[in-house]
């Protein structure tokens, strides 16, 4: 339950608490989403880049790291993203309620599921297989079972039928933050670790999990569900704390799901001081496989009705993009790809339309960036078909031809307990044991493309 926090979270005389006095880092980990950046870094960004009062963006905000950073150290700040829980997450990390709320919240909401999980006990009659798509009937409980086809290999009927009361009871809060918060408790009850996880997956967080058989009893699953309730609605009414002690208060903008190549709708160019992100990896890490488990029970769809991976940068197949026109523009960038993927027309075609992406993202932030503004940009380099791929040196340079002159780029080593990727070197340089913080800097005048092109130097 809510309280075990040494703040007083009530909202009545609470004790100031400084950013720097909490750690941000373990406020995220009632989630396990998948390759997730680390506050420190995000923290260490607005630190040096930004001031109290000034506004950062996240085109790619994840799970919310780089937006809580910012409302903690007084900045106000807008994320978006193209993956549903994404959104979810950085939603309810970005508005969270006081204790106080969320406890009266909580009790009732904890009775309603005990009721629906007793009748589903005193009425269920074994079926054997629950199908896909369907409302599915428990005495006088009417639930919808989402439309994901593995459903019967990953989740066995009873269970299924639980967590379908769960998503059901969502659903009737009247209040949209609370479903949020509801729903992001389930994904993260069924992303566990095994074997606290619900369903059969051992590794769900990985995009390519394996099954083991375990038996789930209704007690136990309501108590999984409430446990990982308790520790989502206990970091979220200590973010609110943290906020109200920077002062911050309706200061965040989360837009999801939005195509980080396009416009953000109501963001005014050069109105940002600082852009924080870390873009996608080139075929490496699948969100919507990693997610399709737990976000079909947050929405009741299928998982290609939520987000189709077509409209995921580093995953689509840029089957109609013209590779060799756009490398010929670029002599540095083509300098970057491998003669051995060169001799492969197809996956040079998805390489190269993956920097195209990261392109437009890029000109998408010196857009809204203000002059002198920076970026500041996490991402790994690449080992395809054995050919290592310097993936952060094509963004330094896309952003060179966009205007923007590189401040750094330095190596950074991930700890092994923070390596929540894919094991073996899928898309990566090696098991993922290093990425690069590539910092850049909008030029302080407007500067013409050509003007670009034409002085190497920048």
């Amino acid at each position: 339950m809510v309280g075990s926090t040494a703040i007083d979270l009530t909202g009545a005389g609470t004790t100031r608490v400084e950013a720097k006095a909490i750690r941000l880092e373990p406020l995220h980990r009632f989630h396990s989403y998948c390759a997730r950046f680390p506050s420190e870094l995000a923290e260490s960004a607005i630190e040096d880049y930004s001031r109290p009062g000034d506004s950062i963006f996240d085109p790619f905000c994840g799970s919310g790291t780089s937006m809580v950073a910012g409302l903690a150290r007084g900045r106000s700040v807008i994320g978006s993203d193209i993956d549903i829980l994404a959104g979810m997450l950085s939603d309810v990390k970005c508005a969270p309620r006081t204790a106080s709320d969320y406890t009266r919240w909580r009790k009732t909401f904890a009775e309603k599921l005990s009721r629906m999980f007793a009748q589903v006990a005193s009425e269920w009659a074994d079926s054997g297989v629950i199908r896909p798509g369907s409302r599915f009937s428990v005495g006088e409980l009417s639930l919808q079972i989402p439309e994901f086809p593995e459903l019967n290999y990953w989740f066995p009927p009873q269970l299924a039928t639980a967590l379908a009361a769960i998503a059901e009871a969502a659903h009737q809060c009247r209040d949209k933050h609370y479903e949020k918060v509801a729903l992001v408790s389930l994904s993260a009850s069924i992303v566990a670790k095994w074997p606290n996880t619900l369903s059969y997956a051992m590794d769900i967080d990985h995009t390519r999990p394996h099954r083991r058989i375990q038996r789930f009893r209704l007690g136990r699953v309501l108590n999984n569900y409430l446990s990982r309730l308790d520790r989502t609605i206990e970091c979220l009414a200590t973010l609110r704390a943290v906020y109200a002690n920077a002062g911050m208060g309706k200061c965040s903008r989360v837009v999801f799901p939005h195509d980080a190549r396009t416009p953000l709708p109501k963001l005014a160019e050069e109105s940002q001081t600082l852009v924080i992100s870390s873009p996608p990896y080139f075929n490496a890490v699948d969100y919507p496989r990693a997610h399709r488990m737990s976000v079909c029970w947050m929405n009741g769809h299928a998982p290609a009705d939520l987000a189709s991976r077509q409209n995921y940068i580093g995953l689509h197949r840029a089957r109609n993009f013209d590779s060799e026109a756009w490398l010929k523009s670029r002599p540095k960038i083509r300098a970057l790809i491998p003669a051995e993927i060169g001799k492969l027309p197809s996956l040079e075609r998805q390489l190269t339309g993956f920097f195209a992406d990261l392109e437009a993202v890029l000109e998408q932030m010196h857009r809204v960036l203000k002059p002198a503004g920076h970026a500041v940009l996490v991402i790994g380099d690449n080992l395809i078909k054995g050919q290592r791929v310097a993936s952060h040196a094509a963004v330094v340079e896309m952003a060179r031809l966009l205007g923007f002159a590189k401040r750094e780029a330095s190596a950074r080593e991930i700890k092994g307990l923070r390596r929540r990727y894919p094991v073996g070197p899928f898309g990566f340089d090696g098991p993922m044991t290093h990425e690069f913080v590539v910092v850049l800097q909008k030029s302080a005048r407007k500067i013409k493309r050509k003007e670009v092109r034409d002085d190497p130097g920048m």
